[in-house]
């Protein structure tokens, strides 16, 4: 009997789009989107989510013994930098020849939040597994508002891709926050970017730890009457 072929071609011929690549330049230029975003979210506290603590342990368990059985070589980090955890496994020969092996295919692929397979120069295989570990102790409203108003800082890149759009409703907190930052600036002479790290890391100690639109804005209104009583002090 003659073989059964299955082919397909799928690779991307079309020509690169000339908009999508400006967009992605200005993203990721030194100072752009990406580098701003970062910073705003690296200041945010964190904490260590157990479940995914558990997984990298898990995982990082499930690669040395694979490491070992095909003499490769293993690195893995807690990365209080980048704030994830990732194992990165080198192998001169990526192979996964039975059930215990497949076992090991299987789990990162249930259990990785990111998983990348690259050869290295000198044509090691190179595999690399990220376990996200850390999350930020604020709202998904607020991660979004982070999004809109770093976008917006960048008039151009705003235009680009269209902007970002908020509810109503937390469009006015978002400008009750700006109207905030920018009144204890004037007032008090205090940099932006340094108060509004100091009241996440103080709302961050509270009970209640998760920061919100409606914590913010009603923190720094606090903080704002507390600076002009003191400066009325002064006076």
């Amino acid at each position: 009997m003659e073989n059964i072929v299955f082919e397909r071609n799928y690779e991307r011929v079309d020509k690169e789009d000339a908009h999508a690549a400006a967009i992605f330049d200005r993203v990721y230029a030194p100072g752009g989107f990406m580098d701003e975003i970062t910073k705003k979210f690296d200041a945010i506290p964190k904490v260590v989510v157990p479940k995914d603590k558990e997984t990298y342990e898990y995982l990082l368990d499930l690669c040395d013994k694979f490491a070992q059985r095909h003499h490769g070589r293993i690195h893995g980090v807690v990365d209080y930098e980048h704030w994830d955890s990732h194992i990165d496994l080198y192998l001169r020969l990526l192979e996964f020849d039975d059930k215990e092996d497949m076992a090991v295919l299987k789990d990162i692929g249930e259990r990785a939040h990111y998983c990348c397979i690259s050869t290295e120069q000198d044509g090691c295989f190179h595999v690399h597994i990220m376990v996200n570990y850390f999350e930020e102790l604020m709202s998904e409203e607020y991660a979004e508002y982070l999004k809109y108003e770093t976008l917006h800082e960048d008039e151009e890149l705003a235009a680009m891709v269209g902007g970002l759009t908020l509810s109503p409703e937390d469009e006015a907190v978002a400008q009750l926050i700006k109207e905030l930052l920018d009144r204890i600036e004037d007032e008090a002479h205090m940099d932006q970017a340094l108060v509004l790290r100091a009241v996440m890391g103080h709302m961050a100690k509270e009970e209640n730890a998760e920061i919100s639109f409606e914590r913010v804005a009603a923190f720094l209104t606090l903080l704002l009457e507390k600076l002009k009583d003191e400066m009325d002090d002064e006076d």
